[in-house]
């Protein structure tokens, strides 16, 4: 019984001893800020806009490690306090400057932790690829899926820091427009049922043309003709007047045509048009 009494007693001593410890550089900052700081930076002076009557170790706050962090360039420097009022001696000095250094440095390492806590974030660009690569069962690396995601930025080399994977309602739409065209890519799109389409008239062309067509066969054809050395290529064109919404959706489509070739032999010289009579005429 006197061997655990004892046990337990060197115990409670050993679980106090770092407590003490830790209290020490609080109560010496405490004191100092108090005898040196507080006479023209307290809850009615706060000259320079700086108050310290609330300042204390341990730091738990990012604006108090900034404040401490001051104070210390103040101590160094010997700005403060400043030349009129009572100063410390050196040893009071280095020992507040170390004491707030070490306050500093343990705050920094508190605020950076997750308390072993796990922080939710987004994916990462790469991890986006690969989680879509594996749910597919196909790769995607060459399909460009985060071409147009904002570049990530790493924090400490490390592309799955959560702070600094920032989500934006941008990222958010490129998530869907990417989810959608690999689904597409990989599933197809749905059938569409064939749809045919048939003109043999209102062939309207350029507007210098249409009375001598609307004369000659009231526009019951489309005239294409060449027309060398210009810039438009006017003549090797001709729109479907009556179709001008286009087809429904992308595809292949079988195109018939009706042509004739006519009035490529004729009395003028081929110098003139510079036109190779020698090639066959090409619809394309």
């Amino acid at each position: 019984m006197p061997a655990f009494r004892t046990l337990l007693v060197l115990s409670a001593l050993l679980a106090t001893s770092p407590l003490r410890a830790a209290e020490a550089p609080a109560k010496s900052v405490e004191q100092f800020v108090s005898r040196y700081c507080l006479e023209c930076h307290d809850a009615d002076a706060h000259k320079g806009d700086r108050t310290f009557h609330q300042f204390t170790l341990p730091l738990k706050t990012l604006p108090a490690v900034i404040e401490a962090r001051d104070i210390i360039d103040e101590l160094t420097l010997r700005e403060m306090p400043p030349k009129k009022a009572d100063q410390p001696t050196d040893n009071e000095r280095l020992a507040a400057i170390r004491a707030l250094r070490a306050g500093t440095a343990a705050a920094e390492t508190s605020l950076q932790s997750t308390g072993s806590r796990t922080v939710l974030r987004r994916l990462s660009n790469r991890e986006y690829e690969n989680t879509v690569a594996t749910l597919f069962g196909r790769r995607v690396d060459t399909l460009g899926l985060t071409a147009d995601f904002p570049k990530e930025k790493t924090a400490r080399h490390l592309d799955t820091i959560g702070q600094s994977l920032v989500t934006s309602g941008f990222l958010v739409d490129q998530y869907f427009q990417s989810a959608n065209r690999l689904v597409e890519t990989r599933l197809g799109k749905p059938a569409t049922v064939p749809q045919t389409w048939r003109f043999n008239s209102n062939f309207v062309q350029y507007e210098e043309l249409q009375g001598s067509h609307k004369s000659a066969f009231n526009f019951r054809y489309l005239n294409i003709y060449e027309q060398p050395n210009t810039e438009t290529r006017q003549g090797g064109y001709g729109h479907i007047e009556d179709f001008k919404q286009g087809v429904a959706v992308s595809g292949l489509y079988d195109i018939e045509v009706l042509a004739t070739a006519m009035h490529r032999d004729t009395h003028y010289d081929p110098a003139i048009f510079g036109i190779d009579l020698s090639e066959p005429f090409i619809l394309g």
